[in-house]
């Protein structure tokens, strides 16, 4: 096949479809501030400063407690949900990241439990830490920058990403958007091949050749 007739590598926005199963029977005591899951937003979010790396708002805190989930038995569990900065996943959809995206996550083993008391699935709480800066080519994007240097998703994104700075990446954030959580068309596929039920996908934009 030609170059010019290669299919073009598009990257995606990873997201779930429907409302997680359970309940947080611990969001208010997991951290001191009381704000659940996350970092406390009040504050700074960034642990340095402002799009510095590496550390960011999406690495999981030092949480008091264990996240304990009660599951409704009687609803169907999928394998991603997305909730916050974090995705929630099952065993199945871990063995998948842990083979195709190694080093791009850091996991939290959560509590669960039925609502019988009997005990629940693995459900693993997962945040994607392997984060780029600078990696999309925004002369020739249609993309929206704030006054702090975030990007803004409007509309019909149509974003050129920079492969020299993925280095093939498959799963990763973007410093400047940093509550998303990105894939390329490889994760895509394997996710549909391998039946992982409940993940969404949403093109943001695609590679440059």
């Amino acid at each position: 096949m030609s170059a010019a007739r290669a299919k073009r590598q598009e990257i995606y926005i990873v997201g779930s479809s429907g409302d997680y199963p359970w309940e947080f029977s611990n969001w208010h005591r997991l951290q001191s501030n009381g704000r659940g899951l996350g970092l406390n937003y009040g504050g700074a979010p960034w642990p340095d400063s402002m799009l510095d790396l590496p550390r960011g708002p999406w690495r999981i805190p030092d949480y008091i407690e264990t996240p304990k989930l009660i599951v409704d038995q009687k609803r169907k569990m999928k394998d991603l949900y997305s909730v916050e900065y974090f995705l929630f996943v099952s065993e199945k959809m871990k063995g998948l990241l842990d083979q195709f995206a190694a080093k791009s996550c850091e996991y939290m083993l959560c509590d669960t439990e039925f609502a019988d008391g009997k005990p629940g699935p693995a459900i693993w709480q997962c945040s994607v830490v392997d984060s780029y800066r600078n990696a999309v080519d925004l002369e020739k994007s249609e993309i929206r920058v704030s006054k702090w240097g975030t990007y803004l998703i409007s509309g019909g994104a149509n974003w050129q990403f920079l492969p020299a700075t993925l280095h093939g990446a498959h799963l990763f954030r973007l410093v400047e958007c940093a509550d998303l959580t990105l894939c390329d068309q490889t994760f895509k596929d394997i996710c549909r091949t391998q039946d992982i039920k409940g993940v969404s996908f949403r093109k943001v934009g695609f590679l440059q050749k």
